[in-house]
């Protein structure tokens, strides 16, 4: 089972990842992610219904009503391919998304603190991987000259 790195712990990773809403699945119980298509086509206010998103996602269709989500997971489809830390960025930034956000997928620990600067702060991992490594990595570098997601003022403003 998948592990969720969140506020600095691991847990079971309690979200069901669905290809559609339109499977034999009760929305109302558990922890759902559909596809954004789907979640924009009907209204899941109160259910623990949230998105997942692929890299190839339409930036355009990421509206302000997705800020309603509990959670919104963005699935890397292979580590180096970037749009995922875009759309995180403009989750965050211009979507104005304060919920849960879980990076997914294909990335490598090597990127889970330019993750975090983008806005993910959630991570599900291989049950197999090295939890205590991965935290570690969360923090990196001490200090980073640019503004970001996790820090509004770039290194000159902070002194």
């Amino acid at each position: 089972m998948p592990k969720l790195i969140k506020n600095g712990v691991a847990e079971d990773y309690t979200w069901q990842v669905l290809e559609d809403s339109s499977t034999d699945v009760n929305l109302n119980s558990g922890h759902h992610l559909i596809p954004l298509e789907d979640w924009l086509a009907a209204d899941y206010s109160g259910q623990q219904v949230g998105i997942v998103l692929h890299c190839d996602t339409d930036p355009t269709l990421l509206t302000d009503a997705v800020a309603k989500a509990p959670a919104i997971a963005v699935h890397f489809g292979a580590f180096a391919d970037g749009r995922g830390f875009s759309l995180a960025r403009i989750l965050r930034e211009e979507c104005e998304y304060t919920g849960e956000l879980q990076a997914a997928g294909h990335y490598i620990q090597d990127q889970l603190f330019y993750l975090k600067r983008c806005g993910f702060d959630s991570y599900v991992v291989d049950e197999n991987s090295n939890i205590e490594s991965m935290l570690v990595s969360l923090e990196d570098f001490s200090n980073s000259y640019q503004a970001s997601s996790d820090e509004s003022r770039p290194l000159f403003r902070r002194r």
